[in-house]
């Protein structure tokens, strides 16, 4: 299990694929569109046939046989007018934005109730977005002109950001101030930790307790750890993230029962501080969760500007006792009360103007307090639209850990109890 670093070629590829790419993009949108249109097409075509002949010789089941005779029939069905082809983006992109701005909605909907303020920016831009989400689907033909523009700046962005990235890896320097930062869009990630997660549990067949894997030279030692969970259910899909510091746990959360709504996305925001082995050892025996750990050095600046951040948000918290904190000798299964009675942890609600007061899955959700906590040390997540989910925290803490010289050392995937390590040397 090898896990690559970026190299030099790496960066300077990437740079320059997406510079040029977004150039061609604003000033030669209709040759750039047009190739786009004959390469899809006519791959479509060419898979379609090489899985036809494959499954022939392979006496493959019909319904085979049937899926790859259907690629051919839509690469025809594309070739013979390019904008059929091309028309399919902005209809795409005009329901994802709609998908967003119904997540503002109910956002703002849930945190009005809860008499907080400051939330109409975001019911005003919840009508920006869907009017122009609208807009799309009424003319997707002449929107196709708009979106190339769009996409074109969003790709020098992001070539932009590459060479941040190179000049960061290659001529260190310390920023105490977060930057702004492109990532793709939230969608692509939602499910990447389980899909990984399942990956490895249907590779795993028989136990491993520690896999060395080294890339690079860093120094240092792990001063704080991110925590992704994921489990085989409908909501452990989606995944948590958590915070390790000085050996304790920080699990952002509803943990309260009694105030869960809407399917459990919805609650009173709970906070709880347990020792990370005991959490750890809870966890796989109660959940069978998979942990992905990512190891991360402070300088001694930045650890006192995280012990900081903590406390402020722990001052502005008061004590909460589970159900079988109240009542030890009650049999009560709740996952705090589970929780409670096997690693003690400790569990405190928000005071009623802090903005971790409601729990909200789709917005002020777990991830969004390790942004707060680890935005403290100058990392560079910028959560586009306000949401942030664990699979995009994933994507962007293992890319910084595949980076040279970044500050996350260490990454481990924690499986049935078995530890697998991968450090940069």
């Amino acid at each position: 299990m090898k896990q690559k670093t970026k190299t030099t070629i790496e960066y300077i590829i990437n740079i320059f694929s997406f510079l040029i790419l977004g150039i061609m993009l604003l000033i030669g949108p209709n040759i750039t569109l047009g190739l786009f249109h004959i390469i899809t097409s006519l791959s479509l075509i060419i898979i379609g046939l090489l899985l036809t002949i494959k499954n022939i010789i392979k006496f493959k089941k019909i319904n085979n046989i049937f899926i790859s005779l259907v690629l051919i029939l839509i690469g025809i069905f594309f070739y013979a007018d390019k904008y059929r082809l091309l028309v399919i983006f902005p209809v795409a992109f005009s329901f994802y934005i709609i998908l967003i701005s119904l997540i503002k909605l109910s956002t703002f909907i849930i945190y009005k109730r809860g008499n907080y303020k400051g939330f109409y920016v975001l019911f005003f831009t919840m009508i920006i977005d869907f009017v122009f989400a609208l807009l799309i689907i009424n003319h997707p033909v002449n929107s196709i002109a708009y979106l190339t523009i769009v996409m074109g700046i969003y790709l020098i962005f992001i070539s932009i950001q590459y060479m941040m990235d190179f000049f960061y890896v290659y001529h260190t320097y310390n920023n105490k101030n977060r930057q702004f930062r492109w990532t793709v869009p939230k969608i692509l990630t939602v499910f990447l930790p389980f899909n990984i997660a399942e990956a490895i549990n249907k590779n795993l067949n028989e136990p491993v307790t520690e896999v060395k894997m080294t890339n690079k030279k860093v120094s240092g030692k792990v001063d704080m750890e991110v925590l992704i969970a994921v489990k085989n259910s409908n909501i452990g899909k989606f995944g948590h993230g958590e915070i390790v510091f000085d050996n304790l746990v920080y699990s952002y959360g509803s943990y309260d029962e009694e105030s869960k709504r809407f399917f459990g996305t919805v609650g009173d925001g709970t906070i709880f501080t347990a020792e990370k082995e005991k959490y750890l050892d809870f966890c796989t025996r109660h959940s069978g969760k998979t942990f992905f750990s990512f190891g991360i050095t402070l300088t001694d600046n930045q650890k006192e500007r995280v012990k900081k951040r903590l406390k402020q948000i722990m001052d502005d918290t008061y004590r909460w006792m589970p159900p079988s904190e109240v009542d030890p000798k009650g049999d009560f299964q709740d996952y705090g009360s589970c929780l409670y009675r096997e690693t003690k942890a400790t569990f405190y609600k928000f005071n009623d103007k802090n903005k971790y007061r409601l729990y909200y899955a789709l917005w002020n959700n777990c991830v969004k307090l390790i942004d707060d906590i680890l935005g403290s040390t100058g990392s560079s997540l910028l959560a586009l639209n306000g949401v942030i989910t664990p699979g995009t925290y994933y994507y962007f803490l293992d890319d910084k850990f595949r980076t040279p010289n970044s500050n996350i050392i260490r990454k481990q995937i924690i499986v049935n109890g078995d530890t697998f390590t991968q450090k940069k040397k």
